[in-house]
Formats: C-alpha cells, structure tokens, sequence
C-alpha cells in the first residue's frame, strides 16, 4: 500500500533555473497535497485575479501525495502565501515562463505500509539496479481514457468529431462523485437532446459547447474548439502514450519470455524479472518514438511493430498532421524503454505505526523527467515467481 497519506509519497521537482535579481517572471515553488497542478493553477489564477496564461510549469504532479515544484506567473507581485493544502514561496525571477525543459527530474521519497514481509521487496530492489525497470507511462497518463469509447484523440484522427465530443464531455472521472457520474449518464442517456443537455450544464465549458449546439445541431466541429488548448494537448498526449506502451510491450512478448503483467488503466505493464546479456543491451540503448507525422525510429523492429498497431486500429501515420483544433498538433520525441533509477536507497524499516503488526518500507530515489515513481513501486512490489 503507498500513499495512505499524503507524506508516504513525496515528489520534489529538480531543475536547473536561470535565476535573475529582477524579471518579466516571477518564480515560486509550489509544495501542495489533494491538489493536481492544473487544478490548483486554475484556482489560484481566480484567487489572485489574473488568467491562467499567466501561469507556467514544467510537469503535472499528482494529487496523491506530498509535491514540489516550481511554477512561474507572470507578474511582479509577490504572491507568496500559505493555505491548508498548498503554499508558494517565491526563489526570484526569470526573463521567460517555466518549462519542461528546465527540469532535469523528481527524487522521490516513498513509504510502502502495511508489509508481511519486506524481503520480497529488497530483492526486487536489487534487480532493479541491474535491469532497471520498463519505461511505461502509468496510470495517470490515461484519466482521460474511457473504456467503452476510447480516446479521445483516437476520434479526432478518425474525424469522428461527435464521437470526441461525447468523450470528453461524458467520460467517467475516479474522482467524480455519484452525482457527478449520472448526470455524465444523464449526457450520454440523451445526448443530442440539446435544450435539454443545456439545462443539465453546470460548467461554464458545458453551458458554452450546449448553448452552441443548441442553435448548431451538427456543428461538432466548432464545438471541439470551446475545448481548452491546454486540455486538447492531455487528450492528444494520452493517446501517444497509449501507442508509445503498445509498442514497448510488444517488443518485452518477443525478447521477455518470462515477463509478469501488472493490469493497468489502458493495458497491462509487462515488467522483466531478470535480462540477459543481449536483452539489457537491447532495452537500454533503445528509444521509442511518440507518435506524430515524423518520427525516427533506432530500429526497423520498433518501426514495424508500430506500423502494426496503427493497421489494427484503422489509421495510417498521415493521420498525426491533422490541424482540426486550433493550434495543437502532435509532435514526437524519444522516451528511453529502460530506465535506471539514481540514488536508489533503503531509508528505513520497520513496524507500520498505521496498521499493527504490519511493516513499512522507506525508500528514496531520483527519476528522470517523465519517469513514473510509481511504475518503479510496480516493479518493486511484484511477488516472486512460483
């Protein structure tokens, strides 16, 4: 069991930031819990008084845990302040917005609970620091995913502009509450009813694309763009992401004969127990492409397994340049399929103060930008085979 409570997982951002005394940006870290940093953005922009386009970062942290990270606004104001779930404390400034490519990465601090046995876990630990573990994007990446209907991002390629629509504006959330979740059902019972979807609108987003619909019948496309840029380019990246573990679990069935699968959101994540010789070099030279018009491929097996799940699904790569919504796009970049995690360490063990007679384990490490710490618990809270 991981975070039970906000402190078993801690996440502080690392990045290297070109301070300045004075700026156009005001930098802050933002230390937060019960938030994710879209959200959280969102409300401190109407606490503060000034558009989200003000704000930037570098990642999305989780809401699930203890995190740290470093946003900028821009504005010459001191906005520092400190509130029950979150606090900004400002570093100095910057002459540009935070970005993804300032952060080198996140050290992770993780308390696992209520343990039998933690000799399981130390020597998966030990594997891992010779085989590293898969790369896989983890849950969080799919939020967005609905399992009846797909993704998003799959109906926009497909020009099934209703279809995205009905996705995005229907799709079940973990966190809604059951009122929440029927009237998601009440949309989807009478979706094209306009005037009466419009009467069940509570958002401002919801009220926008019913209204429109209610004097455009038809015109799903129009009504796509209500959508936020910032939310179409999660929707496109979940997607990719889905394409992008498709592929690398494909390639772990042929090279892995011995490989153990952990259910997931969009798919199962396959780890290795062990690598030979040929398999580690393999796997830690190799980096697979997310899916856009242009993309390079390190080999012709990646290529052609990938070329494979678009046939499955219908779509040819020309599909990635469509432009339908505004200004986002696909763009591709390389993601390693093996990563070693840095400074990976036993901090502690002992009694479980939250379940007697149970055990916790504390472990520290440091992930590259991306990685997921929680694909890492995966890895290391497999049971042992037999």
């Amino acid at each position: 069991m991981i975070k039970a409570i906000p402190e078993d997982f801690i996440v502080e951002e690392k990045a290297a930031l070109p301070l300045r005394p004075k700026g156009e940006y005001r930098v802050y870290v933002l230390e937060k819990r019960h938030w994710n940093t879209l959200d959280l953005v969102h409300h401190m922009a109407r606490s503060i008084g000034l558009p989200s386009s003000r704000f930037s970062y570098g990642g999305k942290k989780d809401k699930h845990g203890l995190t740290r990270q470093f946003i900028a606004i821009q504005d010459p104001q001191d906005f520092s302040r400190s509130k029950k779930d979150f606090s900004l404390e400002c570093r100095g400034y910057m002459d540009r917005p935070m970005g993804p490519d300032l952060i080198a990465g996140n050290a992770f601090t993780v308390t696992l609970r209520n343990l039998d046995d933690i000799s399981p876990l130390e020597r998966n630990l030990e594997q891992v620091r010779k085989t590293g573990f898969p790369n896989f994007f983890d849950d969080q990446r799919f939020r967005s995913y609905d399992p009846e209907r797909g993704f998003f991002a799959e109906k926009i390629l497909n020009r099934h502009w209703n279809g995205a629509l009905q996705v995005f504006l229907t799709s079940p959330n973990s966190a809604d509450s059951r009122k929440e979740r029927l009237r998601k059902a009440a949309f989807i019972k009478n979706w094209k009813d306009w005037p009466l979807l419009l009467n069940l609108a509570e958002s401002p987003l919801e009220k926008k694309v019913f209204g429109f619909l209610n004097g455009h019948s038809k015109d799903f496309v129009r009504a796509l763009h209500w959508i936020p840029e910032e939310e179409v380019a999660m929707l496109y990246a979940a997607f990719q992401s889905h394409l992008w573990n498709e592929s690398l679990r494909r390639l772990i069935r042929m090279k892995v004969p011995d490989g153990i699968e952990v259910s997931g959101r969009e798919g199962g994540y396959l780890f290795w127990p062990d690598l030979d010789t040929e398999s580690l070099a393999y796997f830690s030279a190799l980096e697979i492409p997310t899916a856009a018009p242009k993309m390079e491929f390190a080999d012709g097996l990646s290529r052609s397994i990938y070329v494979d799940i678009l046939k499955e699904k219908g779509l040819a790569p020309g599909v990635f340049r469509t432009r339908a919504l505004r200004r986002v796009y696909f763009r591709s970049f390389r993601r390693k399929a093996l990563i070693r995690p840095e400074e990976l360490r036993v901090l502690s063990d002992g009694p479980d103060e939250l379940h007697p007679g149970k055990k916790k384990w504390t472990i520290s490490f440091f992930l590259p930008r991306g990685s997921y710490g929680t694909m890492l618990i995966k890895r290391l809270s497999l049971k042992p085979a037999g």
